[in-house]
């Protein structure tokens, strides 16, 4: 199993490489796997295309960062370790964002932070019994927070990451806190 572990992040690692050489519609599983140095046929082992490859890497780093802290307590943490991840990798997602054959990974981001934003939620009501409107009510603001931070990440990534990340941060964690308090 670290084995497969080692060998994905090797090609991931590639890939990634690749994008600040080349455009992503222009890189091959071969340009791939030679950078990474396999053969061509151990990318299928592990992967079923390049846009595959783009999306275990988006869920890896979060697997490594985000989902072992995935706790209320821990959301502005992992705000922090989402913005910086992004600002840092700012390049690579601004052309993955900007790969029209890669709509389908903009669609798994949303997923991934609506995933987030769901088990946040789930963690800050947990043992409280709630009506099925305050559950309809929770559940409508969990996607309002959602959708809107994950088109705001995607828009903020395709402005070179403006205002920097700890500015950013700063202003969605007031943001937050002032709509928590309001309630």
């Amino acid at each position: 199993m670290e084995q497969e572990s080692d060998t994905k992040q090797l090609i991931a690692l590639a890939f990634q490489e690749l994008t600040t050489k080349k455009a992503i519609d222009k890189i091959s599983i071969t340009d791939i796997m030679k950078q990474a140095d396999f053969r061509r046929q151990t990318f299928y082992d592990y992967f079923d295309d390049k846009y595959d490859l783009v999306t275990w890497i988006f869920y890896q780093e979060l697997s490594e960062s985000i989902y072992p802290i995935m706790t209320w307590e821990n959301w502005e943490n992992i705000l922090w370790l989402l913005l910086t991840y992004l600002e840092s990798n700012k390049d690579y997602y601004k052309k993955i964002f900007l790969n029209i054959k890669l709509d389908s990974f903009k669609e798994y981001f949303i997923y991934s932070i609506k995933k987030i934003i769901n088990q946040l939620a789930d963690d800050y009501f947990k043992g409280q019994f709630l009506s099925l409107d305050q559950k309809q009510i929770i559940q409508t603001a969990t996607d309002f927070y959602s959708y809107g931070l994950s088109e705001s990440l995607y828009h903020w990534v395709l402005e070179n990451c403006e205002p920097n990340s700890q500015n950013y941060y700063a202003m969605l964690v007031k943001l937050v806190k002032y709509q928590t308090r309001m309630n």
